[in-house]
Formats: structure tokens, C-alpha cells, sequence
């Protein structure tokens, strides 16, 4: 331990692709060193590095080279480089220009963990606290006191929350469109987490299956069904949107979309962060119609279209399996005032709400710059600055992401302690 008390800079609660996405980008930036001299504990129950996507069934919705990226322009000096020779990477490396399964880039993850392990365990105003974290407390001093395992404090000026997501409440009870709803199936209806995670037990999905949302989660699951199910429906409400590498790409492909408002000015690509990619992409091109005449893998159902309302109500009367793909809120621990009342956060459609630095928004609309929350289920969008198109308004989730656009962002707020603007993002 650096200190008799246990004092940081800041705790990292969390230790996933997203907890790590900082420290990788810090090590991009040069800015290393500057980093683990703030003092950080990182915590973490299980191994540093992969999070919950060690356990998923399904393939990664970015090709296998981005994956590698963080490794570009390292010297070999860098804590980091002797990744690129490790039988992992050479594994990954080889599904560079695909979609790999995640359980290929899972044991690289695990690897780059590994190395910030070390790098937190060597240095003396840093640890790694293999623990869960209980409960977060803001402090007078304008600090906060993280609660680990059986009781153990750590404190520290900040808490970086990225704990993972879990499924947003009331996934079962949701209303897709006014006037549908699932309350009425409650008793069939799963989440899209069932499914995917293979730490859950999976659900039988035999006779007919409805699947609610249009996201690379949803369309994960109607992969996964369509072996066993005898029909699948999709019921979704906004449009589905696919990502393509240019706009002539989706043009051959027969898929229409805004030439201004679905296209990424930094680089030409159509739906940069909102369109569906790898298997996911397929599967929705096929059920659009735009891979030739062959059997559509899913029935769709545009909830909101004239006429489709009474379609998916009949669809979900006859389902013997639903599954809500309608995202996750963050997974955050117990979060209290100084005074020791309770601090609850604001959710929103797409989880957790954040401001455009990924201050923890509460349900009074304040935000609290010591808490600091992205990662699955929470809504940190990437900063204007670095492109994506006009018309994509959620927050975007990915390995690349957290080790880029979405780990600049954190890092410059924990260096720079940047004031927060007020934006929200859901």
C-alpha cells in the first residue's frame, strides 16, 4: 500500500475493457508516467483486462485489428510492446480483417490487463485491490471514500465508476410504443443478457420467438435463436440503420440512407457508431432484402408503422419466448451525499445518465465531477470533435472506443479536472 491510510488520487472501480481504457490511453499519449504518479487503486474482483465480454457468446461487432491498435506507435520501451509478440495477439492478428468471435479477444485482453496489473503493483502510490467495490461516499473535503469487500476503505479525490451495466429496470414491463406493452407477458419475457452471456442459464427458445429492438444485441440473439426457434420476429421502432465503409459501398448494396445526416464527415463512413456491423450487419441486410431474393432469417416488424401495431401485439400474444434488447443501465454500487443520504442516478432511454465529461448525473439533474461513470449501461458519447454522423444521437460502447475517442475524454477530465458543461448524454 502507498500510505498507512489508504489514500489515492483516484479509484478505479472496475477493471473491464472500459476501467483499463484510460491507462492504455495514457500509455498511447505518453502520459503514463503522469497518470499512475496521481496514485490509482484499481478494483477489481476478477482477472484485469476482458470484463464480462470473456463470457459472451457472440462475436465482436469491430474487426479483429482495431482491437490491436492500442499496441500502434508504442516505442519498445513501453510497458506495453511485449504484447506484440505473445501467442494471443498473434491469434487475434489473425482475424484482423474479420469479426472475431470475443472469445479470441478475450486471452488478449487478459494479457494487456496483465501487464497494468504489474505496472499498478510496482508502483508506489498505486495498487490493485482484487475486491468488489460496496458503496462510494462523497466526502466534505471534496473527496470520496470507496468501501471494498469487508468493509475497507480507500480514499481518494475521485472514483472512476466503469462496474459494467446490467439490464435496465423494468425491461420486462417496458412499453415499445404507446398503447404496447410486454406487462401483459411478463412471464415469457427474458433479456437479451440470457442469451449473450454464457454465465446465465440460457433460456429454451423453441416455437416461436420475438426479439424487441433493432441493436447489434438484438440481432446477436436472433443469431442465436435461429437455430432452434421456428420463427423469429424482430419487432423494432426506429429505423434499422447498417454501418457501411463509403457511401458508394451502401449505395451498391441497395441501402438508403442520408448522403448529410448518416455520414461520418471525419471519414466517409456511413453510420460510423449507430449502424449494425459483422453477423449483425448480414442478418438485417438479408431481412431488408438487400443480399438478393433467399429467405429473410427473421420476420421484421417496425413497431409505430401504420398497420404494424396490431402485427407485433399478434406477435407477442403468440410468442412462447420474448427477449427485451433494450440495452443496460450501469451497474453502479451504493452511492451516498456526505451527510450519508442516499445518491441516486438519473437513467434515462440508454442507461445511465453522464454529462459529456462522464460526470455522474443524479435524478436532480446535478451532476458530480468526482464521480466519473462510462462503460456499458452508462452514456458517454464521444466528443463531437472526433467525427461519427449527424444523425447519431445515443451513446457508443466499444474496446477501441474506451482505449480512444472515450479514454481521451476521461483522462484530459482526470488530468485537467476540466469543468463539466452541463450536457447529458443517456
Amino acid at each position: 500500500m502507498p500510505s498507512a491510510d489508504n489514500s489515492f488520487g483516484f479509484v478505479f472501480c472496475g477493471g473491464g475493457p472500459a476501467g483499463l481504457g484510460p491507462i492504455v490511453t495514457a500509455a498511447r499519449n505518453g502520459r503514463l508516467g503522469e497518470l499512475l504518479d496521481r496514485g490509482i487503486a484499481l478494483v477489481e474482483p476478477g482477472p484485469l483486462g476482458p470484463g464480462g465480454l470473456a463470457h459472451y457468446r457472440i462475436g465482436a461487432n469491430s474487426l479483429g485489428g482495431p482491437f490491436l491498435e492500442c499496441l500502434d506507435g508504442l516505442g519498445d520501451d513501453s510497458p506495453f510492446a511485449a504484447l506484440r509478440d505473445l501467442p494471443e495477439t498473434a491469434l487475434l492478428r489473425g482475424h484482423a480483417d474479420e469479426h472475431p468471435p470475443l472469445s479470441v479477444v478475450a486471452p488478449f485482453l487478459t494479457r494487456l490487463g496483465a501487464v497494468v496489473r504489474a505496472l499498478l503493483e510496482a508502483h508506489p502510490r498505486c495498487a490493485y485491490v482484487a475486491d468488489r467495490v460496496d458503496a462510494i461516499a462523497l466526502t466534505d473535503d471534496d473527496g470520496v471514500v470507496v468501501t471494498v469487500g469487508e468493509g475497507r476503505q480507500l480514499r481518494a479525490r475521485r472514483a472512476v465508476i466503469a462496474t459494467g451495466g446490467r439490464p435496465l429496470a423494468g425491461f420486462d414491463r417496458a412499453e415499445i410504443v404507446p398503447g404496447l406493452s410486454l406487462a401483459p407477458h411478463q412471464d415469457r419475457v427474458f433479456h437479451s443478457e440470457s442469451f449473450i452471456d454464457a454465465r446465465r442459464r440460457l433460456p429454451a427458445a423453441h416455437g416461436r420467438a420475438v426479439v424487441v429492438g433493432g441493436s447489434h444485441s438484438a440481432w446477436s440473439v436472433v443469431d442465436l435463436l435461429a437455430s432452434d426457434a421456428a420463427e423469429v420476429t424482430l419487432i423494432h421502432r426506429s429505423e434499422l440503420r447498417l454501418f457501411y465503409s463509403g457511401a458508394e459501398e451502401a449505395r451498391a448494396d441497395g441501402y438508403a440512407f442520408d448522403p448529410v445526416l448518416d455520414v461520418c464527415p471525419a471519414n466517409g463512413r456511413v453510420n460510423r457508431y449507430g449502424g449494425l456491423r459483422g453477423r449483425a450487419h448480414e442478418l438485417a441486410a438479408a431481412a431488408l432484402g438487400l443480399r438478393g431474393p433467399g429467405p429473410a432469417p427473421v420476420r421484421l416488424v417496425r413497431a409505430g408503422a401504420p398497420g404494424a401495431t396490431d402485427a407485433a401485439r399478434q406477435a407477442l400474444a403468440e410468442a412462447d419466448v420474448i427477449v427485451m434488447a433494450n440495452g443496460f443501465e450501469a451497474n453502479l454500487p451504493r452511492l451516498s451525499h456526505p451527510d450519508g443520504a442516499v445518491l441516486t442516478a438519473a437513467t434515462g432511454p440508454t442507461g445511465t445518465e453522464v454529462t459529456d465529461q462522464g460526470h455522474l448525473v443524479d435524478v436532480h439533474g446535478v451532476p458530480h465531477p468526482r464521480l466519473i461513470a462510462y462503460g456499458l449501461g452508462a452514456g458517454l458519447a464521444p466528443s463531437a470533435e472526433v467525427g461519427g454522423e449527424p444523425s447519431y444521437t445515443r451513446r457508443a460502447d466499444g474496446v477501441w472506443l474506451y482505449q480512444h475517442d472515450i479514454g481521451e475524454i476521461v483522462l484530459a477530465d482526470l488530468l485537467h479536472h476540466v469543468t463539466t458543461t452541463g450536457e447529458i448524454h443517456a
